[in-house]
């Protein structure tokens, strides 16, 4: 009876296997596709309906890098790059630093031309447009949080294409404030880079309903990391709570069909997620003009899907449940409820999370983003985050949750509480998202391409 229910033990089974048999899967790499077939045998093995969607990423490996503070002379500086930005000539770029207290546009101007600047954080949406306008030579971030190492993260090359890009470097709080406080002048920054042209995947078991099989519900997590490390809490704990609520369903039976989707190359910019999005809304522009279609009796694919479930960031032993809802109030409602009902606690906020379930809402599909943060999730996009920090009964308890919610709201009820819609406001928040925080327009139809 209990093989009916979600098993923290499998689920850290997988998790385990993923994150410390794969160690690095970053989009395109053959760790990615080694976890591809991994969750792609799972999905096969449960009797789902298996296939691939095949896409086009750049990713990128090191050649080399160094950071080095030259006045007063304290030598090498830990630092990882900041990918798809800019690479040095072979011998690095050597300047003078300029400290930035705060990366906004009241404080770039003509000071920064020719400097290496030094700031806290990252320099974001409009203020990376200014700053790239007075052509410094180089960025050193400096991580916000104390006591976490350098982070691995890159930009995207639709904004570098646009705004232009600098080597860039990101060291720890703590060798910020030893560079501050040593009164740094002057520094080196080396960085060489390949990048290539590569193809990624999202893997999809699909479980058909038994009522409503035309009423489909996605359930996903990325599989990718970033490069080189585990990726334990991101999202190797996401992604076994995919593959274990798969299993649960696919023993008990669903009325409504689950789509089951490992996202491929999440952290080079919701890769897969997002190419999942523009394909529906290709299909469904095509459908409607299709010979036949009457609107308000006929609905396409795009119209199917009814609710997205993201499942980014879990297993840690210490922290909080986040359920983040791009939807109707009922959605929103309907977690808070049972979060007081079962007692497990969950912060429920309607915004948008930076992670799969948001280009799916820009296509009019609510969706609920369930993570955990706080403790150990500081260590994200670094070699820090791993399975020590992670454990069988923090998933079983919010798989379980996971598990009772899609049983109440989803599989068993007779009619789906939930209306599919995505209130105006949050339209605003995702297309600022998309067009002000990073800049880029990643769905834009295909009219709007030519």
């Amino acid at each position: 009876m209990t093989d009916l229910f979600f098993d923290g033990k499998r689920a850290y089974a997988h998790l385990s296997y993923l994150a410390v048999q794969i160690e690095g899967r970053l989009g395109g790499s053959e760790g990615e596709r080694q976890a591809a077939d991994y969750i792609a045998e799972q999905f096969a093995a449960l009797g789902l309906q298996v296939h691939r969607q095949e896409f086009p990423v750049r990713t990128y490996t090191l050649s080399s890098k160094r950071l080095e503070i030259l006045d007063p002379a304290l030598g090498e500086i830990p630092a990882e790059v900041m990918w798809i930005m800019a690479d040095t000539p072979p011998e690095g770029v050597e300047g003078d630093l300029f400290f930035l207290d705060s990366a906004s546009e009241e404080e770039i101007g003509p000071a920064v031309e020719g400097k290496i600047v030094l700031t806290l954080g990252g320099v974001r949406g409009p203020a990376y447009e200014r700053l790239m306008r007075f052509h410094p030579l180089g960025l050193i971030l400096i991580e916000p949080q104390v006591g976490t190492p350098p982070m691995r993260v890159e930009a995207l090359p639709e904004r570098r294409d646009k705004f232009g890009a600098i080597p860039t470097m990101r060291i720890a709080h703590e060798d910020g404030l030893r560079l501050l406080k040593a009164g740094a002048r002057r520094a080196r920054l080396l960085v060489r880079t390949t990048e290539a042209e590569v193809i990624s995947q999202n893997v999809i078991g699909e479980l058909p309903g038994s009522i409503f099989p035309d009423e489909i519900i996605v359930i996903g997590g990325h599989y990718d990391t970033a490069l080189g490390i585990q990726g334990a809490s991101d999202n190797t704990g996401g992604t076994a709570l995919v593959l274990e609520l798969a299993r649960v369903f696919a023993q008990g039976g669903t009325q409504r069909t689950l789509r089951f989707v490992g996202w491929g190359s999440e952290e080079l910019g919701l890769r897969g997620s997002v190419y999942y999005a523009r394909e529906l809304k290709k299909r469904d522009k095509e459908a409607r003009k299709a010979d036949g279609f009457v609107k308000g009796r006929d609905r396409t694919d795009l119209d199917q899907h009814r609710l997205c479930v993201n499942l980014d960031v879990h297993g840690a032993i210490l922290g909080e449940n986040v359920a983040l809802i791009l939807g109707p109030a009922d959605l929103s409602a309907a977690v808070r409820l049972m979060a007081k009902e079962i007692g497990v606690a969950h912060d429920v906020q309607e915004d948008v999370y930076s992670s799969d379930g948001t280009p799916l809402s820009e296509g009019g599909i609510p969706s609920v983003s369930f993570s955990r943060s706080g403790g150990t999730t500081s260590y994200l996009h670094s070699p820090r985050d791993v399975v020590d920090y992670l454990s069988p009964e923090v998933l079983e308890r919010n798989g379980r949750f996971v598990e009772r919610f899609l049983r109440r709201y989803v599989t068993e009820a007779a009619v789906l509480p939930f209306e599919r819609t995505i209130p105006e406001e949050q339209k605003k928040k995702i297309r600022d998202y998309f067009e002000k925080r990073l800049q880029i327009d990643y769905l834009e139809d295909e009219e709007k391409e030519k």
